[in-house]
């Protein structure tokens, strides 16, 4: 159930122009799973190269059909490998290494294990300060999405979210060919009650998918996800510049 909404907006990264002092990144903290993507999944049959995805899929994250974990000699930013979304958008044979045949109509995905978050009942958190680099070329629609979820209750079962979830939504720049891999930067506030939190990564606008028609939302191309970072607390961590596009807010009942 939807409680309140409201809307946040920043810089898109190319303006931040300086970041103060040095900063943790999630890899260091342990609070992304696999965030560099450079280990494939533990669990069959994601981690068999051709089974489910031609590369299998990376661990640490779940994902949908066409989601995977990039090969060494695919399009990274940094190591070997990296995260792929494919969106055929219910496209006959589209073209892919192997050809894939999809004939639905929907979204891909690819989402985090859930974490939870240092320094719960401090009502003086400082902002969890997020990075990652992607790259996206669009055949049609507006956007790509990462929604960064922050839940008032620990982690369900280590992986997923409970409680009360709030959505920040973050959007490509709207151009239809990142031109190579962006660098992306967002600061989130922390309240005192934010206990854990998730990113998803996905085909088109999310912010729109409570609407129950995915068509509307949905974008047809491929995006690819790197070097995903958090940095929350301690206090001694300087905070990153704001690299968000809009960013919608607004909370539901899980």
């Amino acid at each position: 159930m939807r409680d309140s909404m409201k809307m946040f907006f920043g810089m898109s990264a190319a303006a931040v122009v300086a970041l103060a002092g040095t900063s943790v990144s999630a890899g260091d903290l342990g609070l992304v799973v696999n965030g560099d993507m450079e280990v494939e999944s533990r669990f069959a049959p994601h981690g068999t190269p051709g089974a489910d995805t031609p590369a299998g899929v990376p661990d640490g994250w779940h994902h949908s059909g066409h989601t995977g974990w990039n090969n060494a000699g695919d399009p990274v930013a940094g190591g070997l490998h990296s995260q792929r979304l494919s969106d055929f958008n219910g496209a006959i044979g589209g073209v892919f290494n192997p050809p894939i045949v999809d004939a639905t109509l929907g979204w891909e995905e690819g989402r985090s294990f859930a974490a939870d978050l240092p320094g719960v009942g401090n009502p003086n958190r400082l902002p969890l300060d997020l990075s990652w680099d992607w790259n996206w070329n669009m055949t049609s629609g507006p956007v790509f999405t990462a929604t960064v979820r922050i839940s008032d209750a620990p982690t369900f079962g280590g992986l997923d979210l409970g409680g009360t979830i709030t959505d920040h939504f973050f959007f490509t720049d709207g151009n239809a060919n990142s031109g190579g891999w962006q660098t992306f930067l967002a600061s989130i506030p922390l309240t005192a009650t934010d206990a854990s939190f998730d990113i998803i990564f996905n085909t088109g606008d999310r912010s729109l998918a409570n609407d129950g028609d995915p068509g509307k939302f949905d974008a047809v191309g491929s995006l690819f996800v790197d070097n995903v970072s958090a940095t929350p607390e301690p206090a001694s961590l300087a905070l990153m510049g704001i690299g968000g596009l809009a960013a919608l807010r607004r909370r539901r009942r899980a």
